[in-house]
């Protein structure tokens, strides 16, 4: 079912937003939009609500914002689905992809139109900007990861490429996404980097435009986080290897040599010991979740790197099977680097 409230003329570019169960967070979103120093007329926004139940659906017909608002209602069917179907209805000759806990600076979408000008063959990756405080020391630590990526980017340490592409805040021509065969729907997690090697292997370049960001109010359940690092170290396998025949050996030696010394140390042997890999990952949960409570974040990001890795690892080695295993870490101890 689509709803709508149309201004007259074509948008330059429609802002997809999946959404499900985020009514506060997607108000803030849907807020800030209301401010953005570009024209209103120059975007839509497409929100898609995969099922929710705590009422966005209503809430979402009261709202009369001063740009275009089109709904999209459909059954919970997932990321990749939702944005497909964002896709598919979107009027804009650009797509925006946004989700639905960020706030947008006042100049994202026009950084955004910016940085398109000229060039048909972009896609254009902002900011999801840190807070100030996460009071969950997980999420905390996945926004350092980020920002350290950003930071590299910056510096000229290396381009992005379809590995930063991440749909929280990310744009591209409607054609290109199209004709890629948009989202995966087999991918319930990493949809969005699976979909930016498609748009590689079609040539386009990825672009980081720092100007165009957005707050991201992040939050999750560890049990989620851990989950999704599991989900990584599987499908990243799955994914990399859509690049090339050996992308996903070399990828993933890379990522591997890049730990500190003692996280390999200590990933090792638990990747050799089940019983060891058990209790250190009890102790580390246990670990955080004791951070989390009292608000005091001791050691919490040595303990969240350590976990994600042996989750990570773990799933990544058990989709290689032994031998590419052993290529991987093979590959890794041909050239050793300071870890980081």
């Amino acid at each position: 079912m689509v709803t709508a409230r149309q201004v007259s003329g074509s948008p330059s570019i429609s802002i997809v937003i999946p959404t499900f169960n985020r009514r506060e967070r997607l108000a803030r979103v849907l807020g800030a939009l209301e401010k953005q120093s570009a024209d209103p007329a120059a975007f839509e926004v497409v929100i898609v609500d995969d099922g929710s139940s705590d009422g966005t659906a209503g809430w979402l017909e009261s709202q009369r914002p001063k740009y275009a608002l089109r709904v999209i209602r459909q059954a919970n069917s997932g990321p990749a689905r939702a944005r497909n179907a964002g896709v598919e209805a979107a009027r804009g000759e650009l797509l925006l992809f946004l989700d639905d806990d960020v706030e947008p600076s006042t100049d994202l979408v026009l950084e955004h139109l910016r940085s398109h000008e000229g060039d048909a063959n972009l896609v254009v990756i902002g900011p999801l900007a840190s807070l100030s405080h996460y009071r969950q020391p997980w999420v905390a630590w996945e926004q350092n990861k980020l920002e350290g990526q950003y930071a590299a980017m910056l510096r000229g340490d290396w381009e992005p490429t379809f590995r930063q592409f991440w749909t929280g805040n990310a744009s591209v021509r409607r054609a290109h996404v199209v004709e890629a065969g948009g989202f995966n729907p087999d991918f319930l997690r990493a949809e969005d980097v699976e979909l930016g090697i498609r748009l590689h292997q079609r040539g386009l370049r990825f672009r980081f435009n720092p100007a165009a960001r957005a707050l991201h109010y992040a939050e999750r359940s560890l049990e989620s986080w851990e989950h999704a690092h599991r989900s990584y170290g599987n499908l990243e396998v799955s994914i990399f290897a859509l690049a090339d025949d050996d992308a996903v050996i070399q990828i993933l030696a890379d990522n591997w040599r890049r730990l500190h010394p003692a996280t390999r140390w200590l990933v090792q042997q638990c990747l050799k010991h089940p019983r060891r890999r058990a209790s250190a990952t009890f102790a580390l949960r246990s670990w955080l979740n004791a951070s989390a409570k009292l608000n005091r974040p001791i050691f919490s990001n040595s303990a969240c790197s350590v976990l994600a890795n042996l989750l990570y690892w773990q799933a990544s080695v058990q989709a290689l099977g032994p031998d590419r295993a052993g290529r991987v870490f093979q590959r890794a101890e041909q050239r050793k680097d300071p870890g980081g």
